[in-house]
């Protein structure tokens, strides 16, 4: 349990020599901040086990008020987020293409094949994971001139029910039609050739015909990475790429759309 672990590698080495009233509001919010410089989840599960211990301690009298509540925010640190170089597109595609390249005696779950044609398609899109999962083949024309597909949903978990594709996107921005270059076409293509149908019409489907898990995808995403040394890769890695791409041809209202920001 992440709690109880909490309590014995972070909490009672530097608090549990305190009396309760000793556990002061500025006492309590530099443990906190210590822990934070290194390890930020660490510090979020510390701050919820002494906010119970110390509610637990008004409950029976001993404080009149819980001082955990009054500690600052714990903010995550920022990321850098690096774009990737043009020179490095490829590489990155043909690493996860090898990658999910069935091998004799690999442990681990069997990989669906799908991760290479997602990754194409983030990187074609700058959408998100659930966008892509959400897409179908309806949303694409890939017929026309400059073929294009229409982003305009994306997959979500409600408890009881499962993975369903929500017909709406994460913002109002985020309902936008981008053309496709043209190495994402030929896989779209390619998939559409070689696609079994499913009730869905999910140009992503699982192999029982429904949405894909977008967690799953994450982290076999995070297997991959680790893999082949591209741990600096994230899927928002792929967006920024994407937005410096446009930004450099066209300016950044276009690379705000094609991102689906407000």
């Amino acid at each position: 349990n992440n709690y109880l672990t909490s309590l014995r590698t972070s909490i009672l080495s530097a608090l549990g020599n305190l009396r309760i009233r000793e556990a002061s509001v500025g006492r309590l919010d530099k443990f906190l901040r210590e822990v934070a410089k290194d390890r930020p989840s660490a510090a979020k599960n510390a701050k919820v086990v002494l906010g119970q211990m110390f509610a637990l301690a008004v409950r029976r009298g001993a404080l009149s008020t819980n001082p955990v509540r009054e500690t600052g925010r714990l903010r995550k640190p920022r990321r850098t987020v690096r774009a990737l170089e043009t020179e490095h597109l490829e590489g990155v595609r043909s690493a996860i293409r090898q990658w999910q390249q069935p091998t004799p005696g690999k442990p681990g779950p069997r990989h669906t094949g799908d991760l290479a044609d997602i990754v194409d398609l983030m990187l074609a899109t700058g959408a998100r994971i659930g966008e892509i999962l959400a897409v179908r083949w309806e949303d694409a024309d890939l017929a026309a001139e400059h073929p294009t597909v229409t982003i305009c949903g994306t997959i979500v978990f409600v408890k009881g029910k499962g993975f369903f594709r929500q017909g709406w996107t994460k913002t109002d921005a985020g309902y936008r039609t981008v053309v496709l270059p043209r190495f994402a076409v030929g896989m779209l293509m390619t998939r559409k050739l070689t696609a079994t149908a499913n009730p869905h019409d999910a140009t992503f489907a699982s192999r029982r015909g429904t949405w894909m898990s977008p967690q799953n995808v994450r982290r076999q995403w995070r297997q991959a990475r680790a893999d082949t040394g591209l741990e600096w890769v994230t899927p928002h890695t792929f967006r920024k790429t994407v937005a410096t791409l446009i930004d450099k041809e066209a300016d950044t209202d276009h690379a705000a759309a094609q991102l689906g920001h407000r």
